[in-house]
């Protein structure tokens, strides 16, 4: 059998494969998971045997060795470049030190409690002296009005990131280029000068006139779409969006992209132009706005694919989807290889491929359907099929509403879109921005009231581990795709056969991880608390909450860890909210079977909180009494602001937010395998000296548990 007959050569696919196999062969090894680098490394091997051997034939055998030589080049590229981006990161340590720094503010997120800057061309005086590569997360605390642009000097203890951090990979700040942490107070930092790029005016631009035409989650909502920054968000609004899985909408991308060259090429019609010249155009004005958006993958994703198809188009050429997608690839990995390690690229480009694969075979059996309806549902539906196992790894759950929710939502958004850029642009350059953003502070309410009116956590599937089968999924789906040429018999055998094994994988892991103990920890400003599961019982400890607070950190644990019942729930003392209205807001997550709080007994609370819920087994406990349970072996300390205890043969320690001194510390003696602190987290730990040291919320030297989602830590 000749290759030709299997399925078309494309060079520009197998080229991006080559190269995509290069980088997972090399992260995986100085990973140590030397499983998963052999694996990549033999198949990769393989492969380039099959088609130059086997494949090949008389004549055809010299072109496909000069094929062959090509990718085994960007093999080869792949992995010394990411081999070379990790190894440059790790070796950029400072090793701690205090040093005076002066840098440019390129990004601003707000919090509750101050601001998080991220400074870039930063020079340093200290230990060392000069200008350093790269970029230094600073948290200023207290009200300021920092903002992008602005050059700002500030003294402070700069600490390293490194590229793994609790076994999880750090890919958006290796990425991104950000190394080191710092933290300082309102008026331990100056504002010299500010300097702005055209990119950041422009979204600047875009920022103040819809703040000024539109309400606070308008505003909020419509910044996103406009220009993928979600900071200013509601995350409850926000967890709302995700939940529904129409959250891709915050991400620029083909969505986006798709609909300005669309208004671009409609405005060109009216005018006589080169076809050439129209699309080098309209590349420029799509590449402009994805420096508006930071230069996502995504939006370059869409931007290179979308010049590709108009550049055909122009040559009278056919568009060949899988090669334009393999290009955006090719060009963005070799600028960043680590993208392919970040959760944004991978969606964006399992959903493209998804689309061009699987949304014409599904249309075609949908074919009953009205063609337009069947048309949609194909295009929805492959995207999903492309996008949920990638949803699984990353984020533990998956919605199955989507499909319904995004054949509604997509279409109205390419409307809202297009109106929304054209009346900010036209209400800034004019000075008219609340004329024109008038009507669509209604539209966007409706919107936000559409999406928060259900609780799309009852759609969401999570709790599945994929491991390996990812890779029988795919070929699954390729293979139903009918990009591979087999003929109707082999195709179902061996699709029937794939999807055994991706079934007997995923069963597998399962049993594996169900009798595994696992912590999950998630803290922000809103809660901070730690779910411990044991294939037996679990126990969620609540370290500290707001007065005003949200679940949504908790329903992402329940999504990933699929627990939705609460054997026994830890108030730790010194927590700042009414048991009541926590457990009460609680419910809209978990069910409460029984309650453990520290101190004196509360009967009114407990009548209160049974007449609500029913039957829930409440426990006062003293310092240095062990929690009634099963699995857990627990006990307060510090009039309940710490929790000591061993699970699964490890010493762990959880605190609280409370005024810790040295002297109270110094009660604990031995070694920690696991501790979990809120503030100062950083002295505490670095008393300690535990085996893991984690921080709920940020601190100068552990990153925020939930800067990636919820944090897990396997005990065994």
């Amino acid at each position: 059998m000749r290759m030709k007959k299997l399925f078309n050569l494309r060079p520009i696919l197998f080229i991006a494969i080559s190269m995509c196999c290069g980088i997972a062969t090399t992260y995986f090894f100085m990973r140590d998971k030397t499983v998963w680098g052999i694996f990549f490394a033999v198949t990769f091997a393989l492969g380039l045997a099959l088609f130059l051997f086997v494949f090949s034939r008389g004549i055809r055998f010299r072109v496909n060795l000069i094929f062959t030589c090509v990718f085994l080049l960007f093999y080869a590229i792949g992995g010394v470049n990411v081999f070379a981006t990790l190894y440059t990161y790790d070796i950029a340590n400072l090793n701690g030190g205090y040093y005076g720094v002066t840098a440019r503010v390129e990004q601003v997120n707000y919090t509750d409690t101050g601001t998080k800057l991220i400074l870039s061309d930063a020079s340093i005086s200290g230990k060392l002296t000069g200008e350093i590569k790269y970029k230094i997360a600073l948290y200023v605390y207290g009200e300021n009005s920092i903002g992008i642009g602005d050059d700002v000097k500030f003294s402070a203890y700069l600490y390293d990131k490194d590229y793994v951090y609790e076994d999880r990979f750090n890919a958006t700040d290796v990425e991104r280029g950000i190394k080191y942490t710092a933290s300082v107070g309102t008026n331990e930092i100056a504002v010299t000068g500010n300097s702005l790029t055209i990119f950041e005016r422009v979204n600047l631009f875009i920022r103040d006139n819809l703040k000024q035409g539109l309400d606070d989650d308008g505003f909020s909502v419509c910044y996103a779409m406009l220009t993928g920054n979600s900071s200013f968000m509601d995350s409850d609004l926000l967890s709302a969006y995700r939940t529904a899985g129409v959250a891709h909408v915050f991400a620029v991308s083909g969505l986006h992209i798709g609909f300005l060259a669309a208004v671009l090429t409609f405005l060109f019609k009216r005018i006589r132009i080169n076809p050439y010249l129209k699309t080098v155009i309209i590349t420029i004005v799509l590449l402009f706005y994805s420096g508006v958006c930071s230069f996502t993958a995504s939006s370059l994703r869409a931007t290179v694919m979308t010049t590709v198809a108009l550049f055909a188009q122009a040559n009278g050429k056919r568009y060949d989807g899988l090669s334009s997608v393999a290009l955006s690839a090719i060009i963005i990995l070799l600028y960043s290889p680590i993208q392919m390690l970040c959760v944004g690229f991978q969606l964006s480009f399992v959903v493209v491929i998804g689309i061009i694969l699987l949304s014409r075979p599904i249309s075609k059996a949908l074919k009953f359907l009205p063609k337009k309806l069947a048309d949609s549902l194909g295009v929805v539906f492959s995207a999903q099929v492309f996008s949920v196992p990638v949803s699984l790894m990353h984020f533990g759950k998956f919605s199955y509403i989507a499909v319904m929710a995004n054949l509604i939502f997509v279409p109205f958004v390419s409307v809202l879109f297009t109106s929304t850029l054209v009346a900010v642009l036209v209400g800034g350059v004019f000075g008219i921005a609340e004329i024109t953003l008038f009507p669509l502070i209604y539209v966007f309410r409706i919107v936000n009231s559409c999406i928060l009116v259900l609780d799309y956590d009852f759609f969401m599937i999570g709790g599945i581990t994929v491991g390996g089968a990812v890779i029988t999924y795919f070929a699954v789906a390729i293979i139903f795709s009918g990009l591979m040429r087999i003929n109707g018999k082999r195709k179902l055998i061996t699709s029937l056969v794939l999807s055994l094994i991706c079934v007997a994988n995923v069963l597998t892991l399962e049993i594996s991880e169900k009798n595994r103990v696992k912590m999950y920890i998630s803290g922000s400003d809103s809660v901070s608390a730690t779910l411990i599961v044991a294939p037996n019982e679990n126990m969620l400890v609540v370290s500290d909450t707001a007065h005003v607070f949200s679940m949504s950190g908790l329903a992402r644990i329940s999504n990933s860890s699929g627990e939705k019942v609460i054997d026994k729930l830890v108030f730790m003392g010194g927590y700042s909210v009414d048991m009541q209205v926590f457990i009460t807001k609680l419910y809209s997550v978990y069910e409460v079977r029984s309650v453990l709080y520290y101190g004196e007994r509360d009967e009114n609370m407990e009548e209160v909180i049974e007449h609500a819920f029913g039957k829930i087994t409440f426990n006062n406990i003293v310092d240095g009494v062990t929690f009634p349970s099963k699995s857990f072996k627990f006990e307060f300390s510090l009039n309940g602001n710490v929790i000591t205890g061993r699970v699964c043969n490890k010493n762990v320690a959880i605190f609280s937010s409370f005024n810790k001194t040295e002297p109270e510390l110094s009660r604990f003696s031995g070694e920690y395998d696991i501790m979990v602190a809120c503030d100062r987290a950083d002295g505490i730990i670095s008393l300690f000296k535990p085996a893991h040291g984690i921080s709920y919320k940020y601190s100068s030297i552990y990153e925020n548990a939930q800067s990636n989602g919820n944090l897990t830590v396997k005990l065994n």
